[in-house]
């Protein structure tokens, strides 16, 4: 690949073109004091001077995006070459599927034998902010960054671009943007950011997520079930269709620093889908036959899924496929989630852009839970050691998981075989697609909601906020990083982002004045490197997701600090506050645990290192009192020291393996001092129902703007875990 620094003389931004290209701009203008004045070029520069790309620099001073990518904020420009500009104006001129004439191109005689420049002057200036958005980014990034089943970030909300290589062909070996476009000189950088060089306009659905299935030839069995259920018209919404008007008060950071705040909410749907080879292994080779497999594999499931028995309904065989509890409608279902999410961002992946954040520890293999269309039923998405494998699967099941046999590792393999191995997540070029409103992703398997589904949550799960809190992913904010959020912040802070407190569906503000914050990934002490806030005097609920029926304890998480709050935690059926119901006595999380002996804590590093158990025997003391450490399994962000997967290397010593190894690491279950821990805190240990909606609520009973209230994950976990008698839940 090839490097470059693009000098100039002293070449100035001339009055002139600023001047022009404001006349059609619909956007707001940057700040002219941040206009370069050196020896080198910004990447409008570049383009200026570079006559292959005249008509996408066209397109960009045509929405007034030329001057954005003028000033000191860092962006990655994917610039395509005017013949592939024209090859795409003509193919959105002639589309036979277009949502509205020409695709925002103004009629004319002609059209494919004009000049490309003459067809960019007929384009509306809302096509040439859509396609202007589509190909920056605010994060910088090289080929090597991205090559490789990955997917990069644009300035359009919440759209990304599919990213592998050519294996074959015209641009064999060279970088692919969603299966069509090919970067033919990258890497070229300015002082402002990186430009590649493009053959064509990358070229982005425009569809809806079930139009586009429509046009998978390979999903024409699982499409015909989308629809004659009626859930293709629910995943055509592609926004809430509000204006939020909090961003008008300029939300601040504490020290004062504006901070990105969303206007509008989009909303998008994720679709796991078997391909029609897949359903043919299983016998199925139309949807007749897939509606009589569906009948078999749900048609019992009231010996499973609890919610059926708790609500007394009974599943349906019959052809009424759009009834919620008819056995196809409830298969469908179980393969829609409510947020948009790229197959690399199914969880917290390892790869090249997120290893300076990534920040899981000791061989943890991340793993997730979302929330489907299948009422109250939870999807767990699993990723084995991204050091050595990418695979995903779904509903991976091993027994005793969370729970170990051996001090600091996941536990003895006779112990934990793996009872079911899930269903694998298709990651092959150009198998996941992303659309105008979602994502569909190919299965290997056949996916259920099945008793392999409810064993794989008996286990901790520990849920992440930003998965149930479905807005942060359709609007590009779960996973995203602080140079992309300081884009969309005019180039300011962009480490954290603010919310109008009707933002969420989930979170229901009771106190006007509670401010709801969001740290985006980043050098946090937090799973996944990112955790939801609550600031002020907040007095808020969220809805918690839906797990089996059982007994649990339920934890969150929090750092012990100084603005930490006195809060008092309430559990409700509902979000009315009149359904809220006092949990415990109210909870300093201000309270140094090196002098609050009432939380039993003990520093793990300054234990006699020949006796230590590394905290295992404290843990219990501290689980007593209703506290636990927080766990081995992440890091503060990017500190990561230790990735490796831990083994026990000397079987009579059960703990040196890790001796050398968790003292002194920056591990949030051994980082110490107070302001810099995290612990755990146990809410309540009771009974949830699949049924019944639970609705925590914290409120803060001190009148202080300065205190905060960190949202980062709860831990639901089945007493039977917590109390194994043979067993202790694993460190991670």
């Amino acid at each position: 690949m090839k490097n470059y620094i693009y000098k100039k003389g002293v070449l100035l931004f001339s009055a002139a073109l600023v001047a022009m290209s404001s006349l059609t701009s619909c956007n707001e203008e940057p700040d002219g004091s941040d206009l370069f004045s050196t020896d080198e070029l910004t990447i409008a520069q570049m383009l200026q001077q570079n006559a292959e790309l005249s008509a996408f620099n066209a397109i960009l001073m045509k929405c007034g995006y030329d001057k954005r990518i003028s000033t000191y904020q860092k962006y990655t420009c994917f610039a395509p070459q005017n013949d592939g500009v024209s090859q795409y104006l003509d193919s959105l001129y002639n589309d036979d599927n277009r949502r509205f004439p020409h695709n925002g191109i103004q009629e004319t005689a002609n059209f494919t034998s004009l000049g490309v420049m003459d067809k960019v002057a007929l384009m509306s200036d809302s096509l040439c902010e859509d396609i202007s958005k589509y190909h920056l980014s605010g994060e910088q990034m090289k080929q090597s960054d991205i090559d490789g089943e990955s997917s990069c970030s644009t300035l359009l909300t919440g759209r990304s671009i599919a990213v592998n290589v050519f294996t074959d062909g015209q641009y064999a070996g060279k970088t692919s943007l969603n299966g069509r476009s090919a970067i033919i000189d990258g890497d070229i950088e300015a002082i402002n950011g990186v430009l590649h060089v493009c053959s064509s306009v990358i070229p982005r659905s425009d569809r809806t997520v079930d139009d586009q299935m429509n046009l998978e030839e390979d999903l024409s069995i699982f499409y015909e079930a989308l629809v004659r259920t009626g859930f293709y018209e629910t995943v055509q919404q592609e926004n809430k269709g509000i204006t939020y008007s909090y961003a008008d008060n300029n939300p601040t950071d504490r020290d004062g620093v504006k901070i990105y705040c969303p206007r509008e909410c989009m909303v998008k749907w994720t679709i796991f889908a078997e391909t029609n080879d897949v359903f043919r292994a299983q016998g199925i080779n139309s949807f007749d036959d897939l509606v009589q497999k569906c009948n078999e594999w749900y048609g019992g499931s009231s010996v499973w899924y609890d919610y059926l028995r708790e609500k007394g309904i009974t599943v349906s065989t019959g052809t009424d496929y759009e009834n919620q509890f008819n056995a196809l409608n409830m298969f469908v279902a179980y393969h829609i989630l409510r947020a948009g999410i790229p197959v690399d961002k199914l969880v917290y992946e390892k790869t090249s852009k997120t290893n300076a954040t990534w920040n899981f520890c000791f061989g943890y293999e991340p793993q997730d839970y979302f929330e489907t269309m299948l009422p109250n039923t939870l999807l767990k998405v699993w990723q084995l050691n991204p050091k050595s494998s990418r695979d995903i699967y779904l509903n991976r099941y091993r027994q005793n998981n969370t729970l170990t046999d051996e001090i600091g590792t996941f536990g003895s393999q006779e112990k934990h075989p793996i009872i079911f191995q899930g269903v694998q997540v298709d990651r092959g070029a150009n198998r996941s697609i992303e659309t105008l409103n979602g994502y569909i992703h190919r299965l290997k398997g056949i996916l259920l909601y099945d008793q392999n589904a409810v064993n794989a949550q008996n286990e901790r799960m520990r849920l992440d906020s930003s998965n149930f809190l479905y807005e942060l992913a359709n609007n590009g904010i779960r996973g995203a990083t602080a140079d992309e959020v300081s884009v969309m912040n005019g180039g300011g802070d962009g480490n954290r982002v603010a919310f109008d407190n009707s933002y969420f569906e989930n979170i229901v503000c009771y106190n006007p004045g509670t401010l709801l914050r969001f740290c985006v990934q980043g050098a946090w002490r937090a799973h996944n490197s990112d955790q939801f806030q609550g600031w002020d005097v907040y007095d808020f609920a969220i809805k918690l997701p839906h797990v089996p029926t059982g007994e649990y304890e339920l934890r969150i998480i929090y750092p012990p600090m100084i603005r930490g709050g006195l809060m008092q935690f309430y559990l409700g059926n509902s979000s009315s506050q009149a359904d809220m119901v006092a949990i415990g006595i109210p909870f300093d999380a201000r309270s140094n645990p090196y002098e609050d002996a009432t939380i039993g804590y003990s520093d793990i590093s300054s234990e006699d290192s020949e006796t230590n158990d590394y905290g295992v025997e404290s843990d219990q003391t501290m689980h007593v009192r209703g506290y636990m450490r927080a766990p081995a399994s992440f890091s503060r962000g990017g500190s990561n020291a230790i990735t490796d997967k831990l083994s026990v290397s000397d079987p009579s010593d059960p703990y040196s393996a890790v001796r050398n190894q968790m003292v002194g690491t920056t591990s949030c279950r051994t980082e110490s001092g107070y302001g810099t821990m995290m612990l755990r805190r146990i809410i309540t240990t009771q009974r949830f129902e699949q049924g019944k909606d639970y609705w925590l609520r914290i409120k803060n009973l001190i009148n202080d703007s300065n205190l905060g209230w960190s949202f980062d994950f709860i831990e639901l976990v089945p007493v039977g875990i917590v109390n194994s008698n043979t067993m202790k839940e694993d460190w991670y």
